[in-house]
């Protein structure tokens, strides 16, 4: 019955990834028999409404699944802790974000992107942990929300067509575009062309002169995945902020293809192919037009591979968008 699929979905959203799927059987196998048995096998929406009003609300049912005494904020206030968390997190982000902007547009001053990043290292965690004493404590002294207050099953939400985060890919995402937007903040001068013969280096101006926008288009979309991370699912919602978040990784790309172009026009650049050919002359200037060349090259191939990656996320945000539509038009019934 699509009441209690409604209900176990709900359900499934404040229980452990880890014993979810056996403890929502559970639960079903439950609800279904005792129905059949209540009803001779032919239950209408009012008895599914009664035997859920009498089971209690989503919350109160993942509760009863929580080992007692093996947690800092129990499954009562988690779903509120959450909410209250997110709302601290992005208004934190939100004002480090708006300050350094501020900051880089005012100064033209990349160091400030790195203030901006530091400040944010700095206040998340502590925000987050004064969030979680304050319900530590809350916890401790058992203040907890009445979850069956005016709880009405026929208001729960349709379910949500949702497809699982892999967990494996976005952590290696949130590693190496940290690891790169460290060396891009500490030592952004170091990124170029080596002379490993003649021990000579050439600093990438390039990247240099656009290095603000490079940190920021990084640090949104590591703040993506640690979302994603956290949340655990796609939605439309999340995916129009992905698409969001490639849209502007595409400006940048784009913008960095075309620096180096303008640079390797700008010091008559006959291409990659034929700069190696010309190795006959100036060794070391030809390899900087060689390295200038793999940079826009491999610009240009991180532009057509997100540009892949947001035309595939707009035909499943509109998948999503359509099979969501049927679905609430059948709940509508």
């Amino acid at each position: 019955m699509e009441l209690i699929e409604r209900y176990l979905n709900e359900v499934g959203k404040y229980l452990p990834r880890k014993n979810r799927a056996d403890i929502l059987a559970e639960i079903k196998s439950h609800l279904e028999d005792t129905l059949d048995e209540r009803t001779g096998g032919n239950p209408s929406e009012e008895d599914a409404i009664a035997l859920l009003k009498e089971t209690g609300s989503p919350q109160k049912m993942a509760a009863s699944y929580a080992p007692n005494g093996q947690y800092l904020i129990g499954p009562e206030l988690y779903p509120l802790w959450r909410m209250v968390t997110g709302i601290v997190i992005a208004a934190v982000l939100g004002a480090q974000i708006l300050a350094g902007g501020i900051a880089v547009w005012v100064d033209n001053d990349a160091s400030n992107v790195a203030e901006m990043l530091a400040g944010m290292v700095n206040s998340i965690p502590m925000a987050v942990g004064w969030v979680v004493i304050v319900f530590m404590i809350l916890q401790a002294r058992g203040v907890n929300p009445k979850l069956d207050d005016d709880w009405n099953p026929r208001e729960m939400p349709a379910i949500e067509n949702t497809e699982e985060v892999k967990r494996g890919d976005t952590i290696v995402g949130i590693v190496f575009g940290s690891l790169f937007l460290a060396v891009l903040t500490i030592m952004p001068d170091k990124i170029g062309i080596y002379n490993f013969q003649g021990s000579e280096f050439f600093a990438n101006p390039v990247i240099l002169q656009y290095l603000p926008l490079i940190i920021l288009s990084l640090g949104v979309n590591i703040g993506l995945d640690i979302y994603l991370l956290w949340r655990g699912s796609w939605n439309i919602a999340t995916r129009a902020v992905q698409m969001g978040a490639n849209i502007f990784s595409m400006v940048v790309l784009t913008i960095l293809f075309k620096g180096h172009s303008a640079w390797l026009a700008a010091h008559d650049s006959p291409g990659f192919l034929i700069s190696v050919e010309r190795l006959s002359g100036n060794l070391w200037e030809n390899m900087q037009l060689i390295g200038m060349e793999a940079f826009r090259m491999a610009f240009g191939i991180a532009l057509v591979v997100t540009v892949v990656e947001t035309i595939v996320l707009l035909v499943r945000m509109i998948i999503g968008s359509l099979k969501s539509g049927r679905s609430t038009e059948f709940s509508t019934k």
